[in-house]
């Protein structure tokens, strides 16, 4: 075990089962990516966290954590009321990657996310939930009060799952940031998204990078862009976007004094598409 401060502890050890007792009672974040952590060694963990009043944040990107190691980690989260950041598959930057939870595995912690209290990041990305497991997260959103980031990128999930979230988000109040770049959602989908912007009051970032966006998607998100003031972030980079819907988008931000960052690059906008981007920030000098 190596300890980076007196609270933030990281184990490499592939043993990790017999360790556990070492630094639970003093880390108040625990790094456990890349650690081969497999149901058994997450049930040995589920059951330490059942006990520990300490952990904060807990890192377990690149694992091999199943539905049913999921499982056991969700009954923990369920009791467990000090653990404000869940990472089952993650980068140091709080990226969830390379678990193998899938649909099921996210039905469990759809079910302790409705319940716990305390968490307020969960980066669930690279876990090929589809649209099963996407539905299973919606209704945690729906009932959970406290979660303020989401990531679900690269998860398989289509228009179908991304209608299950947008219902979620519609009725969600706390959260603030929602990733889900890299999935299948197309037009449909942001049109389900764009339909949930309307009477959410609470996101500020969006990330919909390469997620098989047009003009008509475009269209319905510089829509709902005109009636909500709360959204500061749209990530749209490599999408298929080309003039008209940067003229939608055009449109839609010109008056709009609260939003601050647009992406769109590697899209399909032309030289006539550039200067409705260019008067986005020529109208809004904020925007970046």
């Amino acid at each position: 075990m190596k300890i980076q401060s007196r609270l933030r502890c990281r184990i490499t050890a592939p043993g990790i089962t017999d360790k556990y007792g070492l630094f639970t009672a003093e880390c108040d974040t625990l790094y456990l990516g890349g650690s081969q952590i497999d149901t058994q060694r997450a049930k040995h963990l589920a059951t330490v966290l059942l006990q520990n009043t300490t952990l904060t944040t807990l890192y377990l990107q690149y694992n091999q954590i199943n539905s049913q190691g999921a499982e056991y980690l969700s009954n923990a989260l369920l009791h467990n009321k000090l653990l404000i950041y869940f990472v089952t598959q993650t980068l140091v930057t709080l990226q969830l990657q390379y678990n193998q939870i899938g649909p099921q595995g996210a039905s469990h912690l759809g079910n302790a996310l409705q319940q716990n209290t305390a968490l307020t990041a969960f980066n669930f990305s690279y876990n090929q939930i589809v649209d099963e497991g996407a539905e299973h997260l919606a209704n945690a959103l729906i009932q959970n009060k406290t979660l303020t980031t989401l990531d679900l990128r690269v998860n398989q999930i289509t228009s179908r799952g991304t209608q299950y979230l947008a219902n979620g988000l519609s009725q969600n109040k706390t959260l603030l940031t929602l990733h889900l770049l890299w999935n299948n959602i197309g037009d449909q989908g942001a049109e389900y998204l764009s339909n949930a912007l309307l009477d959410n009051k609470a996101l500020l970032k969006l990330g919909l990078e390469g997620i098989q966006l047009g003009d008509q998607g475009a269209e319905h998100l510089g829509n709902a862009l005109l009636r909500n003031k709360t959204l500061t972030t749209l990530l749209l980079r490599e999408n298929r976007i080309s003039t008209q819907g940067a003229e939608h988008l055009s449109n839609a931000l010109l008056d709009n004094k609260t939003f601050t960052t647009l992406d769109l690059a590697y899209n399909q906008i032309d030289y006539n598409g550039k200067r409705y981007v260019i008067d986005i920030f020529k109208m809004n000098p904020h925007i970046k």
